[in-house]
């Protein structure tokens, strides 16, 4: 399990310079787009459920830091409105109802 924490910690310090870079040029994080084509976000993933706590919580504070959603899509955010939540669209409901 040590190797384990130390690959993660050098992970970790890879994602943080390409976070660093990506706040200067303005972009995304270089690092983190090429862990996540190489599937290696799913292995993060599974860390998560290692027996090791300090293990499950470094797997689990670089998903969040990395790799959580930076802000919602609004085309695809429900909307809510009242008591309900409504997707977007423009779809139109007959009037009369149903016929069966």
């Amino acid at each position: 399990s040590k190797i384990v924490q130390v690959a993660l910690n050098g992970l970790e310090n890879i994602l943080r310079f390409g976070e660093t870079e990506s706040k200067n040029t303005g972009g995304s994080n270089p690092y983190a787009v090429i862990i996540e084509e190489v599937f290696g976000l799913d292995k993060i993933e599974f860390l998560q459920s290692h027996e090791n706590m300090e293990i499950y919580q470094k797997a689990f504070d670089i998903i969040e830091r990395y790799f959580g959603t930076e802000e919602e899509d609004k085309d695809i955010a429900p909307v809510a409105d009242a008591n309900q939540f409504s997707f977007g669209g423009d779809t139109q409901q007959p009037q009369q109802g149903f016929n069966f």
